[in-house]
């Protein structure tokens, strides 16, 4: 069924809801999301378990990141040249054979340092694949009279995720292993290849695979010969790179700094998503009293205050409220420049142009994880995360200087 052929259903927030194949898929993609999230946590706790580098440690976020970085192009261009239904159906079978392997390996007994990155390496290179696919597939599903609320009950679907997962694989962790937690992964994989069989075969616009190359550059040049877009695609990099730190450290500062077991692991890891959750019924408040451009000036103090606080504290009364108001934080950030970037893209080049968003994303997160990681093993934890307390400060004040929105900000 085409955006066109779909009935009038209202314009609230929940209303795509309404149409039963979204409605399917969206209830799929949250159980999945949950058992990503899941795996997230699952991965850095095991890795603490089998060494006490800050660096490994912190290379578990940047394997995760990376595939964004290197394969975002080529996943977007893929998601406007290959048919969606078999490319999201193929990745997923993909993810849900990884994390098994993982979970396999872990409950025997035979996961290493290297097993482990790599698996979640090619984990992520799965998702990354299918990521511009479903951001593509969704106004075909909807339609554009309610693309606006799919994209928002789709990052709603994220972040409740991100707030349920990590405390479920804490109290996972607790009672068995992180291998459990991957195969619930491996296991949540499997409602979206049931949906994915009753999606009918979407028109390509882009039929040859020798013009990928092209397609991709083409994306690239319209990102780049528009000042705004090119703007937000920088910004991106460089918040998320100075807060990497905080994803990539919490393992760590949780186990030897908090002295916490896995389930007080989950609780904070959790507390992050509770605060992105809260973000996203903050925005519109916001966005009603506030510009795009003070909304991110201010997200960036309020990180850095809340990570600084955080940094110092000592026991879990402290550090939660301090992770919830970080996890806002970073929500309203990402969320302000993310739907500023795809707003101004064309439909023609929704896939790539998501596609270069996301790679400036995972570019500084990769990046910024193995940093802060380095930085903290040359230091300590408490530093790296205070320094990029600093920096995160730092650099909100320099984007709204050298790198405005510009006047779709207001």
């Amino acid at each position: 069924m085409s955006g066109e052929d779909l009935p009038v259903l209202g314009g609230g927030p929940w209303s795509p809801l309404r149409i039963s194949l979204y409605r399917s898929m969206w209830i799929a993609a949250l159980v999945s999301n949950v058992g990503t999230f899941m795996h997230i946590v699952a991965a850095g706790w095991a890795m603490t378990s089998l060494t006490d580098s800050p660096t490994l440690v912190g290379l578990v976020q940047t394997s995760w990141a990376v595939p964004g970085f290197a394969l975002a192009l080529h996943a977007g261009a893929f998601a406007d040249m290959v048919e969606r239904k078999r490319l999201i159906a193929f990745t997923q079978v993909l993810a849900l054979a990884i994390a098994a392997a993982l979970g396999v390996l872990e409950m025997t007994g035979h996961l290493g340092v290297a097993a482990l990155l790599a698996g979640t390496f090619f984990e992520s290179v799965a998702l990354t694949i299918a990521a511009p696919a479903f951001m593509a597939l969704t106004p075909q599903l909807v339609g554009a009279q309610y693309l606006s609320q799919a994209f928002g009950l789709d990052s709603v679907s994220r972040n409740i995720a991100q707030s349920v997962g990590p405390a479920l694989a804490g109290a996972v962790i607790a009672f068995t292993n992180p291998g459990a937690v991957f195969m619930l992964n491996a296991i949540s994989f499997v409602g979206i290849l049931v949906v994915v069989r009753k999606l009918p075969a979407f028109t390509i616009h882009v039929d040859s695979a020798a013009k990928i190359n092209h397609v991709i550059v083409d994306g690239i040049k319209h990102v780049i010969h528009t000042s705004h877009l090119r703007n937000i695609a920088l910004r991106l990099a460089l918040m998320l790179g100075a807060t990497a730190s905080l994803n990539a450290m919490l393992p760590v500062i949780a186990k030897n700094s908090l002295h916490v077991s896995a389930s007080g692991f989950g609780i904070l890891a959790g507390a992050l998503g509770v605060g992105a959750v809260l973000a996203v019924w903050l925005l519109p408040l916001l966005r009603k009293r506030m510009t795009s451009e003070s909304m991110s000036l201010a997200a960036s103090m309020v990180w850095a205050a809340a990570v600084f606080g955080f940094a110092v504290a000592h026991n879990m009364i402290v550090a939660v409220p301090a992770l919830v108001l970080s996890g806002a934080a970073l929500m309203v950030m990402i969320n302000t420049l993310f739907s500023t970037f795809i707003a101004q893209l064309p439909d023609h080049l929704r896939g790539r142009g998501s596609s270069i968003g996301m790679l400036m994303a995972w570019l500084g997160t990769s990046v910024g994880a193995f940093a802060w990681g380095f930085c903290a093993a040359s230091t300590s934890v408490r530093v790296a995360l205070i320094a990029s307390t600093a920096a995160t400060a730092g650099i909100g004040v320099l984007n709204r200087i050298a790198l405005p929105l510009g006047a779709e900000s207001n």
